[in-house]
């Protein structure tokens, strides 16, 4: 096996156009001249013999296997990637592929595995904007191609695209949604904006750089070091540290995706189909209650729809993904669905005279900020008496809030509660407060929920 590893090296740094020095793999014993007569005749093919490369590394197994005791199926690879983005020489990238087939092997094989579900999709949108499919690898480093992964700076899923960019590209951000964790939408936005990049710069080395910090910093980094090129950035520390370590590690992955048996791994089967349909229904609605009318399972709805923050479909017509085999019947019961839904912690309200969001949304536990979001409001004053909003809490426990709003017998549960810190707040032990609201030692709090903090009056005889 050590001949097919210095193969298939050669074959996909020919593919790739690298001129990176790369730790090598193991040496081999040179093959007769009169073997490799195909593979070099595909070797010095130009970009447009794609396929002679694949078939020349089909070949070069063929002939490996001959020699072997028993078949060995030949690894995936990816040369499109390979050819698509020509990986530069320099030391970080080396360093970067050092690291990754040691100290961050375990972790890069699961993305790698992982990217199968998403790269056909990826594959078809960067063809649709015609950009290199190498860039199909750019998760492995950004979110392992986990959906609702979130940064500690708050750039969310495969793309990791922050909030207010996310709105600039056309990408739903609010209470509801977040359009960043759709697969298919975030992967359009992600392209537009690597084009316009690319377009503004270019240079895939900078490009990828003004991704991860923005392009602004970029251009004044190269204004005020006289420079030209994303190494020499580096080489200057012109750039952020993550910035700094962001580009080469693309390059390292590129390297381990075109050839990843050299380097110990192998990239997830292609084969993975995606069963889903699209049915509208009416919202707000409930994935649960969703699920629970097509006999499946809340998280599956939940996987298939990683864009409701909160498995909860917004008001109005809205498409959710399902399962084929349940399609129709979720479609069938599309409109009345949501007046069946029991599930659902949202109810309207109709705004009162001398009703404020503040004075509300403290009645129910919540803040103004949340009932702007939920409402696509910019301000406060854009609602008023007769307006109708929505809440985040279930009709039942609005009415028992707001009948309490002025007294201490309810307490409305704000995110961050416990048990014991409304206890101790109320000066009531945690057993008293489970007696009060008859909670056993399952029951979890949500925001909004309305907990008894004080026993109920009662009347006597003599009076109050």
């Amino acid at each position: 096996m050590m001949r097919s590893r210095s193969l298939l090296m050669s074959l996909t740094l020919c593919a790739a156009g690298c001129t990176a020095t790369l730790p090598p793999p193991a040496t081999a014993p040179p093959v007769p001249p009169g073997q490799l007569a195909g593979q070099q005749a595909a070797l010095t093919a130009s970009d447009s013999s794609l396929a002679e490369y694949r078939k020349a590394l089909e070949d070069s197994y063929s002939q490996i296997v001959a020699r072997e005791t028993r078949p060995v199926l030949a690894p995936r690879v990816d040369v499109e990637a390979a050819a698509s983005i020509p990986v530069p020489q320099h030391r970080t990238i080396n360093g970067a592929l050092s690291y990754f087939t040691t100290d961050l092997k375990a972790d890069i094989q699961t993305s790698l595995i992982r990217s199968a579900k998403y790269k056909p999709l990826i594959d078809r949108v960067l063809d649709d904007y015609k950009l290199p499919r190498g860039l199909a690898y750019l998760p492995v480093i950004e979110s392992a191609y986990m959906p609702t992964l979130t940064s500690r700076a708050g750039a969310h899923g495969i793309w990791q695209i922050m909030p207010n960019t996310a709105r600039e590209l056309g990408l739903r951000v609010d209470w509801w949604v977040d359009e960043r964790a759709d697969p298919e939408r975030s992967t359009r936005a992600a392209a537009n904006y690597l084009r316009t990049l690319y377009r503004q710069f270019n240079d895939w080395p900078l490009a990828l750089a003004a991704y991860n910090c923005g392009p602004g910093r970029i251009r004044r980094a190269l204004n005020d070091n006289n420079a030209s090129t994303f190494w020499e950035l580096l080489e200057a520390s012109a750039v952020p540290k993550e910035t700094r370590g962001y580009v080469p590690t693309f390059f390292a992955t590129l390297i381990i995706a075109s050839d990843p048996a050299t380097y110990g791994f192998r990239l997830g089967d292609s084969d993975w189909t995606d069963d889903a349909r699209r049915v509208e229904v009416e919202g707000p609605l409930a994935l649960k209650t969703i699920a629970e009318a097509a006999n499946v399972e809340e998280a599956l709805l939940r996987e298939l729809n990683p864009a409701l923050r909160r498995g909860i479909v917004p008001p109005g017509r809205t498409p959710v993904r399902v399962p084929a085999r349940v399609a129709e019947t979720v479609a069938a019961k599309a409109i009345t669905l949501k007046n069946e839904d029991a599930n659902v912690a949202v109810c309207s309200f109709v705004l009162r005279e001398g009703d404020s969001l503040k004075r509300l949304a403290r009645a129910i536990g919540t803040t103004a900020e949340t009932l702007l979001s939920m409402n696509n409001l910019r301000s406060a004053r854009d609602v008023g008496e007769g307006d109708a909003i929505y809440l985040p809490l279930r009709a039942r426990e609005l009415s028992s809030l707001l009948a309490h709003a002025h007294d201490n017998v309810f307490y409305a549960v704000r995110k961050g509660d416990t048990l014991y810190s409304i206890a101790r707040k109320h000066k009531l032990s945690i057993a008293e407060l489970r007696e009060l609201n008859q909670f056993d030692r399952a029951h979890k709090l949500h925001p909004g929920e309305k907990v008894r903090v004080s026993p109920a009056r009662v009347v006597t005889a003599g009076g109050m």
